[in-house]
């Protein structure tokens, strides 16, 4: 069976996850905030995460993030199953694109959540899970979308911001805009679209992830997506490791250490 680390600031609940997953032969450790759970994650190493998303301080999306953007690899593909009393089918879609394979809402039964378990148990490799459950969602997202009309009466593509409740607008960075011609060679000559240039202007020129996202008015899932993309193609482990080395080289024509080829 499978080692299960329970993350959930609802004691009744997470006393019942834990005993119901113990009667069906898994080990369960379990967790009361979302800092505790990273840190039992990287001390205890769980086949499953089982994690709550509204909790205090730090909550089930900065949890999902952090784990799916750690450098280590053993860490960022353990599988992750969401638990939340939202029913909105946007925060489902949202939780798959972010990185967990699987979405339980509250109140759920003991069994589907036993099954849960096991069908994460025993699907395959998490890269692979979490790559369909992406596709899934953005599927979704798409028939969510079909109602909005585009240009000249045409149904818009997905619209990632509307994963999080900010404007769908982008607006430039303030200031001067930033001649890509003075950007680091290997980062001027990566393949990109105009919208993932606008995000490493708005990093480059800001102080804060955060306050590039509020200048683009974009979410920060979508943000974070693109520079975890972005940072794979550059050969680079993450998205932090895009920031920082954006941040190191700022104007140098200099490739930062450990990036490999772009593609």
């Amino acid at each position: 069976m499978a080692r299960v680390l329970v993350v959930d600031d609802e004691p009744d609940l997470r006393e019942l996850v834990r005993i119901s997953l113990q009667l069906a032969g898994h080990e369960v450790s379990v967790c009361a905030d979302g800092g505790e759970g990273l840190d039992a994650v990287r001390r205890c190493r769980p086949d499953v995460v089982i994690l709550d998303v509204m909790m205090p301080v730090l909550d089930g999306w900065d949890v999902l993030s952090r784990l799916k953007s750690d450098p280590d690899a053993s860490v960022a593909s353990i599988p992750v199953l969401m638990l939340t009393a939202r029913a909105d089918e946007l925060d489902s879609i949202r939780g798959s694109i972010e990185g967990a394979v699987c979405y339980l809402t509250k109140p759920f039964s003991i069994e589907d959540l036993r099954s849960a378990v096991l069908a994460v148990m025993g699907r395959g490799p998490e890269p692979a899970l979490r790559r369909a459950a992406q596709q899934d969602a953005l599927v979704r997202l798409a028939r969510l979308e079909r109602g909005t009309a585009g240009p000249a009466g045409r149904p818009s593509g997905p619209r990632m911001t509307r994963l999080e409740p900010v404007s769908s607008a982008v607006k430039s960075p303030s200031g001067p805009r930033r001649d890509t011609s003075t950007w680091p060679a290997w980062l001027a000559s990566a393949s990109m679209t105009p919208r993932d240039r606008e995000i490493l202007e708005a990093v480059m020129s800001c102080a804060s992830l955060g306050e590039a996202r509020a200048t683009l008015q974009l979410s920060r899932s979508y943000v974070y997506s693109r520079l975890r993309h972005l940072a794979h193609g550059l050969g680079l482990p993450s998205g932090p490791a895009l920031v920082r080395a954006l941040r190191a080289a700022n104007a140098l024509g200099e490739r930062p250490s450990g990036a490999g080829p772009s593609r």
